[in-house]
């Protein structure tokens, strides 16, 4: 899509929801607004129908950390990841949801960077989203669609009541005022570069204002949304593919239409039925005609079809490697071979050959039909196959006895 719809949450739902409409392509705010509390979402209804939602969760309610790991990633370890996590939370495991980011290697080291969250909270809010039908694609810390920093600093915002700040690319932090200046203290880094107005920062560390960059905190994140591939959106709460709307508009019109061609087979499945009882009674037929024409022979009916062409070749005193001879044969390989379709049919009863030009799926099907004429005796030329785009075409020559 090429509008996304960015809603920034709080970590209660009575606090403000800042939101904002991103133009991929013209890069640019088309609207932004703030509620005043969730409770006012289905306001943005509407604005989400036609736009890929992104739900920014404060990075305060969502702790983030890179687990070593015994050995390279792998699906025994997800399994094994809240063993791994319980001494090093503080809450209860079967309480927190933990969602996997990307696996690393520090050193010799394998790591894997995993999100902890309260999963009771986040399916409060879910539940909430789908409440006013706001399908949610993407799910993601705030302080993570901050600028990744360079080396020795770290990235700062403020949005809301709170400042941002991203220390690497899996060290991202929400800050209340009150904890400002304590936060600031305890920071390696010696620069911060912040993306609005600094004046709450001061510090002993050196402010780099952005001024370049200054925007709207959603506007910053918009644009680095398609940088970051983290999604919290997994496991159980992996978004499910949502009906589109052309399905909705017609699904009543398409179960119609889907009875219609039931119905429709289980007519055509009763002609077939009718007319393999009339195959059938044909048979019976041809059986009798051939007693009463070969009373002194037996009659073997799955034989029939070389019966009658044998009592042919020796009434007309052809030899075995006439025409209907060669024509048996080559009907035969229609019960082994699918995907040949015969065009045309020629016979040189000088040469006794017979000459097919077919159409195949593949170069290989006329090799294959080749085979099995020459396992039953037959002389068989393969001329020069062509490739139309869709099918091989070609021609194949089976001569008989001379």
């Amino acid at each position: 899509m090429s509008e996304k719809l960015m809603i920034r949450v709080g970590h209660s739902q009575q606090e403000p929801v800042h939101w904002l409409v991103w133009s991929v392509q013209d890069a640019q705010i088309i609207a932004s607004g703030e509620l005043e509390h969730a409770g006012l979402l289905g306001e943005l209804s509407e604005k989400a129908q036609s736009r890929s939602v992104a739900v920014l969760l404060p990075a305060s309610s969502v702790q983030l950390k890179t687990i070593d790991l015994p050995a390279k990633w792998n699906r025994k370890l997800e399994q094994a990841l809240p063993f791994m996590l319980e001494e090093q939370i503080a809450c209860d495991i079967d309480k927190a949801f933990i969602a996997v980011g990307k696996a690393g290697q520090r050193d010799e080291q394998h790591t894997i960077d995993v999100a902890l969250c309260d999963k009771a909270w986040l399916a409060a809010w879910m539940a909430l989203f789908d409440d006013f039908d706001i399908s949610v694609q993407r799910l993601i810390p705030d302080a993570l669609l901050l600028p990744v920093p360079p080396e020795n600093a770290i990235s700062a915002i403020e949005l809301g009541t709170q400042w941002l700040f991203r220390a690497a690319e899996w060290q991202a932090s929400g800050v209340e005022p009150d904890w400002l200046a304590g936060y600031l203290s305890l920071l390696p880094a010696e620069r911060i570069q912040h993306f609005s107005p600094g004046e709450a920062l001061e510090s002993e560390k050196t402010l780099e204002a952005m001024e370049s960059e200054y925007d709207l905190p959603l506007a910053l994140f918009a644009k680095q949304l398609d940088h970051e591939a983290f999604n919290l959106r997994q496991g159980k709460f992996a978004a499910k593919k949502k009906q589109p709307q052309w399905w909705r508009d017609w699904r009543s019109g398409l179960i119609a239409a889907s009875v219609a061609l039931v119905c429709f087979i289980a007519v055509k499945s009763t002609q077939l039925f009718l007319l393999q009882n009339q195959a059938d009674e044909l048979s019976a037929q041809a059986v009798a005609s051939y007693k009463q024409a070969f009373p002194n022979k037996v009659v073997r009916p799955h034989l029939l079809k070389k019966q009658i062409q044998n009592e042919l070749n020796s009434l007309s005193g052809e030899q075995q490697g006439g025409f209907l001879e060669l024509t048996n044969h080559f009907v035969t390989v229609f019960d082994e071979v699918k995907d040949f379709e015969p065009e045309t049919l020629r016979y040189d009863q000088r040469r006794n050959e017979l000459r097919i030009r077919a159409k195949a799926n593949g170069f290989q099907v006329f090799g294959q039909v080749k085979s099995i004429l020459e396992q039953r005796g037959m002389t068989v030329q393969q001329g020069a196959l062509n490739n139309d785009g869709d099918y091989v075409i070609g021609e194949i020559r089976i001569r008989g006895a001379a």
